[in-house]
């Protein structure tokens, strides 16, 4: 009992001495205040050790932070892997979404070089880049033809004009009312 009292107060002096060579080591002050309350949670816990061990709870507060932190970290981990699925189901979907551009767009004479589309939430929208700027009759085409294949409304999708490399916007609004079909309204 009296060996372990005398290495707690040689643990403590250690780690006062580390502590405030540690100080003078950090760089600016600013960053003083995070070392100190870092330091003194580590004092905290060396305080509580010798007081843990006496009253025998030493290994099973130990044993509780390791199943909480496993848990912690397997809850973690099953978060990422959902983020990670919904991300890789979005871009699948926008994939989907860009071929049932093409595939619609093909009988409107409309030369359409790339179709960009962006989903926010259940709402899609979609900016085509075409050759030349399309005349009033291939934009009704085009409205008819990405509203029934995508359920993209007129106020969803913008022009964009490529000609010798440059690209142009066309003026119309990529913003409108949000998407309202079903989510997999244009899966085909």
């Amino acid at each position: 009992m009296k060996e372990e009292i005398y290495q707690w107060m040689k643990n403590l002096a250690v780690f006062y001495i580390l502590f405030t060579a540690f100080l003078h080591l950090v760089p600016d002050k600013k960053y003083e205040r995070y070392v100190r309350l870092f330091m003194g949670f580590l004092l905290i816990a060396m305080m509580c050790t010798p007081v843990f061990a006496l009253l025998g709870k030493g290994e099973e507060l130990f044993a509780d932070f390791t199943l909480h932190y496993d848990r912690e970290t397997q809850l973690m981990e099953q978060e990422e892997a959902e983020r990670m699925q919904i991300l890789y189901l979005k871009k699948g979907y926008q994939a989907q979404i860009q071929e049932n551009i093409r595939n619609a767009l093909e009988n409107t004479g409309i030369n359409l070089v790339d179709a960009a589309v962006h989903i926010e939430g259940d709402r899609v929208s979609a900016v085509l880049t075409v050759r030349e700027k399309p005349d009033e009759e291939q934009k009704r085409r085009v409205a008819d033809a990405l509203w029934e294949s995508c359920g993209i409304g007129e106020g969803d999708y913008t022009f964009r004009i490529s000609a010798d490399g440059e690209n142009t916007v066309d003026h119309t609004s990529a913003s409108g009312p949000a998407f309202g079909g079903s989510g997999n309204a244009c899966l085909s």
